[in-house]
């Protein structure tokens, strides 16, 4: 037993399935259902199969009226934040049960917002966030520029702003892992590691470093956007990047940060469905996922 599995008193894990059928965030279609192709390859009973606790609570009732536009500085404004808030009032008496994990599934990458105020109020001790994904999320909004808000979802979490009324994190809160575009976001003072440098040290070994240097009760939400994989890997990721880990080093990297009693939260992002007609994509996630999670 780890020095975090004694301090842990969660005892057996059970994961809440949660669809987020999300697109608002996002500059075009393709992340509205995404839960149901996972379903339709059987995600639950394929990680119960693995030894899994796991509960299908359906999708997160979000309108279907939410606005769509194209006008600075966020598009779609206000509907993101009406889906945050839907997300977070879906998830937030899971988190208040120890050992209980909300595994959100689809949506674009803005739902970190509201999966992290989520687990503010759930908590007593400060979180933080790991951000595994292929863009660092921190583009500012601008008036002249109307901009996705999936591509500000870290620059929104650490900056007082009208759009989001906080609390906000700290730079120190959030660590991003396996970034190969900026976006030209700019600088947050956010600890990152690209491919590169997590090749260079091994996947587990950075994974194993990093949650070394994190308290040890805090509350850690994963966010796992797909597009942190190469595109030859995860062709159907919404935004899919030639430079990206390998599904070999993604694991390793998962097993090593899934495997901390300190998750709290999980949060699957940006795959589009409609790019993958024969469900080869979300196959592998799903592997990924069974091969990966923590056990009861």
């Amino acid at each position: 037993m780890s020095e975090n599995d004694s301090l842990d008193g969660q005892g057996e894990r059970k994961y809440h399935l949660f669809g987020v059928p999300l697109r608002s965030g996002s500059h075009y279609p393709g992340s509205e259902n995404d839960a149901q192709a996972y379903r339709d390859v059987g995600i639950v009973q394929r990680l119960a199969a693995s030894g899994y606790q796991i509960i299908d609570e359906g999708d997160i009732a979000i309108p279907s009226y939410l606005p769509h536009h194209h006008i600075p500085p966020i598009k779609n404004w206000p509907g993101p934040r009406i889906a945050w808030e839907c997300v977070s009032a879906g998830i937030l008496p899971h988190l208040q049960r120890p050992g209980h994990i909300p595994l959100l599934i689809g949506g674009d990458c803005s739902m970190v917002v509201g999966s992290t105020q989520a687990l503010m109020h759930a908590s007593d001790k400060d979180i933080h966030v790991l951000y595994i994904d292929g863009d660092i999320d921190g583009v500012a909004p601008r008036p002249d520029a109307c901009q996705s808000a999936a591509a500000m979802g870290l620059w929104l979490l650490t900056h007082v702003s009208s759009f989001w009324t906080g609390p906000i994190l700290k730079p120190s809160q959030v660590s991003v892992l396996g970034w190969s575009n900026s976006l030209q976001s700019e600088e947050m003072g956010l600890s990152s590691l690209s491919p590169e440098q997590v090749r260079r040290s091994g996947a587990g070994e950075v994974a194993r470093q990093l949650l070394q240097t994190l308290p040890p009760s805090v509350p850690i939400l994963v966010h796992f956007d797909i597009d942190v994989l190469s595109k030859q890997e995860m062709p159907a990721a919404y935004f899919p990047h030639n430079d990206g880990l390998s599904l070999t080093e993604a694991q390793e990297l998962l097993s090593t940060i899934l495997s901390d009693s300190r998750i709290r939260l999980i949060e699957v992002t940006e795959y589009a469905s409609l790019r993958d007609l024969e469900r080869t994509s979300v196959s592998r996630i799903i592997d990924l996922l069974a091969a990966t999670l923590k056990r009861a």
